[in-house]
């Protein structure tokens, strides 16, 4: 018979390992991944207060006014596991140009930690055709006529999407590392 001493201690290496199971580690200084353009930062957008702290580290960082004219300031993320997405800031190298959604190679540099976002460089673009998030349900509206236990459906992805993405919130997010 176990004892409660010993109980404790094997459910407290449980919660640990399982803990553990459910981690996706962060991007590493020098790993380049794949990431989706969340948001093209304007002169407009850095105006804004809640991007006060974005402006002043691209102003600490030495970019300018003309970086940001030239859409070269952004966003970015990228999915690590189920409901699990990183994101950085980034700067796409002079002559690039990138639209929301659409899928680049970055490089970590700096990671970033919980307090602030880090700031890399994109490499490059992807031959990845697809967004980097799409929506990964879709509503059902006949549902009950149909006698189906949801109103939801997971939306399938074409063969070249296949693996290339986890589920984050809803959302198929282009997952950072591409095995």
């Amino acid at each position: 018979m176990m004892t409660t001493m010993a109980y404790r201690h094997s459910i407290g290496i449980l919660g640990l390992v399982m803990g553990l199971a459910g981690c996706a580690s962060s991007p590493k200084p020098q790993e380049v991944i794949w990431v989706s353009v969340v948001d093209l930062y304007t002169s407009a957008e850095l105006k804004r207060d809640f991007n006060r702290r974005v402006a002043d580290l691209f102003e600490k960082e030495g970019y300018s006014a003309k970086d940001i004219a030239d859409g070269r300031l952004l966003r970015v993320a990228c999915g690590l596991s189920t409901d699990y997405t990183w994101g950085s800031y980034a700067v796409l190298p002079e002559g690039l140009q990138a639209k929301k959604g659409q899928v680049l190679r970055l490089k970590i540099d700096r990671p970033g930690n919980d307090q602030q976002m880090g700031l890399n460089p994109v490499l490059g673009t992807t031959e990845f055709r697809w967004d980097g998030v799409l929506p990964a349900y879709r509503y059902i509206p006949d549902w009950k006529e149909r006698n189906l236990a949801l109103n939801f459906e997971r939306i399938p992805l074409d063969a070249g999407q296949q693996g290339r993405y986890v589920v984050s919130h809803g959302s198929y997010v282009i997952k950072c590392r591409q095995d």
